[in-house]
């Protein structure tokens, strides 16, 4: 998938100092006491010997917590009443529903090959057996499951808390912006509900596993198998199509033929998977390869607003590759403890307590692994 790189503005800037540093950016009202609206952080400690599992680690994080509550705030502003009722039970229940139809491996294998016939689905990538996530437990709240999968963005329990709120963050400015530059207002209702929900699969597709780390993603229609569930289940739900084509596009803008007939193939699976007639429903026209009518911008703002994932993919692996230098050197693991279970639960407590973010952040300081180390510190008692 094609994506556009985004140049973006160095947003730390504070002492190089270890100590000072750290105090800093554990308490902007040390440094930045002209920012009264910035939240303080609050970090909450656990032996290395009691580190709890993902979900526990994602509910322990006042971070997350901040930002599901943003998630929230920002929907229950929507002023579509319908739409913002609907995009406000899925958030706070993720519950794919139209998983319902797929309860038997007959059925699962009935539309694997429908997808495989529409070419859908590369049989040399994915099978039938991993087309959908595994259904055999509830699903996991929004706010415990990972941004992305366990190598890429924002991928430690609470991250698509996090993430999700970033991008609403990004979507709602941008309409601001338009407002007040061109003068005319894009639908924040439906770019708002389009955000929220574009990665809405997450709980399910990266589902924590017995290690600690999160559940191998697969592909559907060229792109990682959430974004096509995810479309799925809105489609499911009946959600205006103006929402579904805005969603649709977080991955990828309609800025040529080509980009939008890529678009146009993840909307006919999701509907496929919904069992819904993507032109009757408005998502298509009769082509397949476009959409009907003109094209709005929402879609093209909700692929703006995803683009923290021009930072936060290399940030979280270079954090990553951080820690567990600070875990074998701080913490006496061993290569077997940084290749399993021990070191997964530190990365992931450490993440769901501060973000990969701010570790990157401070790494990119002069004495920046030592400001990292203090950090973590802070956080994983020996």
């Amino acid at each position: 998938m094609n994506r556009i790189a985004m140049s973006r503005k160095n947003f730390l800037e504070l002492a190089a100092g270890s100590a000072v540093g750290a105090a800093l950016f554990r308490f902007p009202a040390l440094g930045l006491a002209s920012e009264p609206q910035k939240a303080s952080r609050s970090l909450k400690a656990v032996g290395l010997a009691d580190l709890p599992g993902a979900i526990d680690a994602a509910k322990a994080s006042s971070l997350v917590d901040r930002s599901f509550k943003n998630i929230v705030e920002c929907v229950e502003r929507i002023g579509n009443e319908p739409l913002r009722r609907e995009t406000l039970k899925l958030v706070k229940d993720p519950t794919l529903t139209f998983l319902e139809q797929y309860t038997s491996p007959a059925s699962v294998e009935k539309l694997y090959a429908a997808l495989a016939a529409e070419k859908l689905v590369d049989p040399a990538k994915v099978d039938a057996a991993h087309l959908l996530p595994p259904m055999d437990k509830p699903v996991q709240a929004f706010m415990t499951a990972p941004g992305s999968g366990y190598g890429s963005h924002h991928s430690y329990p609470g991250g698509l808390a996090t993430h999700v709120d970033v991008n609403l963050h990004i979507t709602e400015t941008l309409c601001r912006i338009y407002d007040e530059v061109y003068m005319y207002e894009a639908d924040r209702d439906v770019a708002v509900a389009a955000q929220a929900l574009h990665d809405i699969a997450k709980p399910y597709v990266f589902q924590w596993q017995p290690d600690g780390s999160s559940l191998k993603e697969y592909p559907v229609a060229g792109q990682g198998a959430h974004h096509v569930i995810s479309l799925a289940e809105v489609i499911w739900r009946n959600f205006p199509a103006e929402e579904v084509i805005a969603q649709a596009c977080a991955h990828g803008a309609p800025s040529s033929p080509k980009e939008e007939e890529a678009v146009c193939g993840w909307l006919k699976a999701a509907a496929l998977m919904a069992g819904k007639d993507p032109v009757k429903y408005g998502l298509l026209a009769p082509s397949g390869k476009s959409f009907p009518g003109p094209h709005r911008q929402e879609g093209y703002i909700v692929h703006l607003g995803d683009h923290d994932w021009v930072l936060s993919v290399p940030a979280a692996q270079k954090a990553v590759k951080t820690l567990r230098r600070i875990a074998g050197e701080m913490y006496g693991m061993s290569e077997a403890d940084l290749n399993g279970a021990k070191f997964n639960a530190f990365r992931n407590y450490v993440g769901a307590q501060t973000s990969y973010m701010f570790l990157n952040a401070l790494e990119g300081r002069e004495d920046g692994y030592a400001l990292a180390a203090a950090e973590v510190a802070a956080i994983i008692l020996k």
